[in-house]
Protein backbone atom coordinates (compact mmCIF):
# COMPACT_ATOMS: atom_id res chain seq x y z
CA UNK A 1 0.00 0.00 0.00
CA UNK A 2 1.26 3.47 -0.37
CA UNK A 3 2.05 5.25 2.55
CA UNK A 4 -0.06 8.42 2.02
CA UNK A 5 -3.02 6.62 1.19
CA UNK A 6 -2.84 4.37 4.00
CA UNK A 7 -2.32 7.35 6.76
CA UNK A 8 -5.77 8.91 4.82
CA UNK A 9 -6.94 5.41 5.09
CA UNK A 10 -6.51 5.30 8.66
CA UNK A 11 -7.17 8.81 9.98
CA UNK A 12 -10.66 8.41 8.24
CA UNK A 13 -11.10 5.08 10.28
CA UNK A 14 -10.51 6.89 13.44
CA UNK A 15 -12.86 9.51 12.29
CA UNK A 16 -9.64 11.84 12.83
CA UNK A 17 -10.37 14.43 10.46
CA UNK A 18 -7.97 16.92 11.59
CA UNK A 19 -4.96 14.37 10.79
CA UNK A 20 -6.95 13.60 7.06
CA UNK A 21 -6.86 17.24 6.36
CA UNK A 22 -3.53 17.75 6.82
CA UNK A 23 -2.58 15.52 3.54
CA UNK A 24 -4.51 18.75 1.40
CA UNK A 25 -2.67 21.32 0.28
CA UNK A 26 -3.79 24.62 1.27
CA UNK A 27 -4.87 25.50 -2.12
CA UNK A 28 -5.78 22.06 -3.28
CA UNK A 29 -8.44 21.84 -5.80
CA UNK A 30 -10.96 18.88 -6.42
CA UNK A 31 -13.38 18.19 -9.24
CA UNK A 32 -15.82 15.57 -9.74
CA UNK A 33 -16.07 15.07 -13.83
CA UNK A 34 -19.33 12.80 -13.42
CA UNK A 35 -21.14 15.73 -12.17
CA UNK A 36 -19.56 18.86 -14.18
CA UNK A 37 -22.17 20.72 -13.05
CA UNK A 38 -20.18 20.49 -9.64
CA UNK A 39 -18.00 23.38 -8.08
CA UNK A 40 -14.60 22.35 -7.97
CA UNK A 41 -13.79 21.51 -3.85
CA UNK A 42 -11.54 22.79 -1.78
CA UNK A 43 -9.25 21.84 1.27
CA UNK A 44 -12.24 22.94 4.35
CA UNK A 45 -14.81 21.27 1.50
CA UNK A 46 -12.92 18.27 1.70
CA UNK A 47 -13.22 18.59 5.62
CA UNK A 48 -16.99 19.54 5.34
CA UNK A 49 -18.15 16.46 2.88
CA UNK A 50 -16.13 13.91 5.30
CA UNK A 51 -17.45 15.24 8.51
CA UNK A 52 -21.01 14.93 7.30
CA UNK A 53 -20.47 11.10 6.13
CA UNK A 54 -19.08 10.35 9.34
CA UNK A 55 -21.69 12.23 11.44
CA UNK A 56 -24.37 10.15 9.05
CA UNK A 57 -22.10 7.09 8.75
CA UNK A 58 -20.98 6.83 13.05
CA UNK A 59 -19.11 3.71 11.97
CA UNK A 60 -17.75 4.22 8.61
CA UNK A 61 -15.05 2.40 7.70
CA UNK A 62 -12.76 2.81 4.29
CA UNK A 63 -10.71 0.57 2.36
CA UNK A 64 -8.13 0.88 -0.89
CA UNK A 65 -8.30 -2.18 -2.66
CA UNK A 66 -5.69 -1.35 -4.86
CA UNK A 67 -3.77 1.61 -5.63
CA UNK A 68 -0.48 2.16 -8.16
CA UNK A 69 1.71 5.45 -7.66
CA UNK A 70 3.32 7.05 -11.24
CA UNK A 71 5.18 9.85 -10.57
CA UNK A 72 3.59 12.54 -8.77
CA UNK A 73 -0.11 10.66 -9.81
CA UNK A 74 -1.67 8.20 -7.44
CA UNK A 75 -4.89 6.32 -9.39
CA UNK A 76 -6.75 4.39 -6.22
CA UNK A 77 -9.63 2.01 -5.74
CA UNK A 78 -11.73 3.48 -2.79
CA UNK A 79 -14.67 1.79 -0.84
CA UNK A 80 -16.36 3.44 1.68
CA UNK A 81 -19.31 1.59 3.85
CA UNK A 82 -21.00 1.76 7.01
CA UNK A 83 -24.80 2.06 8.48
CA UNK A 84 -26.43 5.03 8.56
CA UNK A 85 -28.44 6.16 11.26
CA UNK A 86 -30.88 5.81 9.54
CA UNK A 87 -30.04 1.83 9.30
CA UNK A 88 -29.34 2.12 5.87
CA UNK A 89 -26.20 0.49 4.50
CA UNK A 90 -23.79 3.11 3.10
CA UNK A 91 -21.37 1.75 0.70
CA UNK A 92 -19.33 4.09 -1.88
CA UNK A 93 -17.19 2.86 -4.77
CA UNK A 94 -15.22 4.52 -6.91
CA UNK A 95 -11.70 5.56 -8.08
CA UNK A 96 -9.94 8.72 -6.98
CA UNK A 97 -7.04 9.99 -8.55
CA UNK A 98 -4.62 12.36 -6.66
CA UNK A 99 -1.77 14.56 -7.93
CA UNK A 100 1.28 15.40 -5.49
CA UNK A 101 2.78 17.99 -4.97
CA UNK A 102 5.24 18.22 -1.75
CA UNK A 103 4.30 14.82 -0.57
CA UNK A 104 0.34 16.41 -0.37
CA UNK A 105 -2.31 16.17 -2.59
CA UNK A 106 -2.47 19.03 -4.76
CA UNK A 107 -5.47 18.32 -6.81
CA UNK A 108 -8.06 14.72 -7.06
CA UNK A 109 -10.66 13.67 -9.47
CA UNK A 110 -13.13 11.49 -7.21
CA UNK A 111 -14.78 8.89 -9.20
CA UNK A 112 -17.22 7.54 -6.23
CA UNK A 113 -20.59 6.62 -6.52
CA UNK A 114 -23.15 4.57 -4.05
CA UNK A 115 -23.22 0.73 -4.26
CA UNK A 116 -26.42 -0.34 -5.69
CA UNK A 117 -28.50 -1.94 -3.05
CA UNK A 118 -29.70 -5.57 -3.87
CA UNK A 119 -33.52 -5.24 -5.30
CA UNK A 120 -33.08 -1.72 -6.64
CA UNK A 121 -33.05 -1.53 -10.44
CA UNK A 122 -30.09 0.99 -11.09
CA UNK A 123 -32.91 3.26 -12.96
CA UNK A 124 -34.43 4.11 -10.12
CA UNK A 125 -31.33 5.05 -8.20
CA UNK A 126 -30.34 7.43 -11.43
CA UNK A 127 -33.57 8.26 -11.92
CA UNK A 128 -33.54 6.81 -15.48
CA UNK A 129 -36.91 4.60 -16.66
CA UNK A 130 -36.11 2.00 -18.86
CA UNK A 131 -36.46 2.49 -22.69
CA UNK A 132 -39.80 1.53 -24.43
CA UNK A 133 -39.11 -1.49 -26.73
CA UNK A 134 -38.95 -0.62 -30.26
Amino acid sequence: MILLLERMRAALDAHDLDTFVQFFRDDYVGERPRHPGSPMSSREDVRHNWAEVISDVPDLRVDIPAAVEDGNTIWSEWRAYGTARSGAMLELRGVIIFGLQDGLVAWSRMYLEPVEQEGVPLSDLVGVGPRPPG
